[in-house]
């Protein structure tokens, strides 16, 4: 299989590459792609770094150069339900753009309710951008499938219940609609995980644990597929 990992640091996965005793290669022309090879999988592991914009244009550069049986990513997120502890693992079937708009009086118009964004266009599905793939489903069906939002502004206590009202998420990331997007329009097979670092419903953080299960997982979906 050929595999792309995406991750937003190398150094957030620097356990789960120990316990597999890969180093992977960097790329000459694309720095922030490295290859390796673990079991039969050749795999590819980009480093997106922090933010939308740097997901997105490295993510373009890298599906450019070739497709991937699967593309992963796994990152560090925040739940907005009580239910999804420190550690939970999130499966965002359904991702949504959660802070790009306008606050107009105390009414929050995003940019779907500006007709800036029509629900119905290409890639989006239902109103949303769904991950329509089911290849590898016994290795994915143990998380939950939930619909998490990207945001600008992260970790926000005070933003969040207007979050989870508006567009009944689960959890929001810093970055995913930059793979998401891509991985629709380019018709490339995707999976976007989510460790949850923190619960802005109980205000549980742990950074460490949620890591931790980062690392595990990346081993054992690896194994897996």
């Amino acid at each position: 299989m050929k595999l792309l990992l995406c991750v937003r640091s190398l150094n957030d996965i620097q356990t789960a590459l120990e316990q597999m005793k890969v180093q992977p290669e960097q790329d000459k022309s694309l720095p922030f792609l490295y290859s390796t090879r673990i079991l039969p999988h050749e795999v590819d592991i980009v480093e997106t770094g922090a933010g939308i914009f740097q997901t997105t244009y490295k993510m373009t550069k890298v599906l450019q150069r070739q497709r991937y049986h699967l593309a992963l990513k796994i990152t560090l997120g925040n739940a907005y339900k009580e239910a999804h502890a420190a550690g939970t693992v999130l499966n965002i079937l359904n991702e949504k753009p959660g802070d790009y708009g306008t606050l107009e009086g105390e009414e929050w118009r995003d940019y779907y309710d500006l007709e800036l964004l029509d629900r119905e266009a290409l890639p989006q599905v239902r109103g949303g951008f769904v991950n329509l793939t089911n290849a590898y489903m016994n290795v994915f069906a143990p998380f939950k499938k939930v619909v998490g939002i990207s945001v600008n502004h992260f970790a926000d206590k005070h933003l969040y219940p207007i979050r989870l009202e508006k567009y009944k998420a689960d959890c929001e990331t810093a970055d995913g609609l930059g793979f998401s997007y891509l991985c629709l329009y380019e018709k490339q097979t995707y999976y976007h995980l989510c460790v949850v670092e923190r619960n802005l419903a109980t205000g549980e953080e742990n950074r460490a644990k949620a890591l931790e299960v980062l690392n595990l997982n990346v081993v054992e979906l690896i194994k897996k597929l």
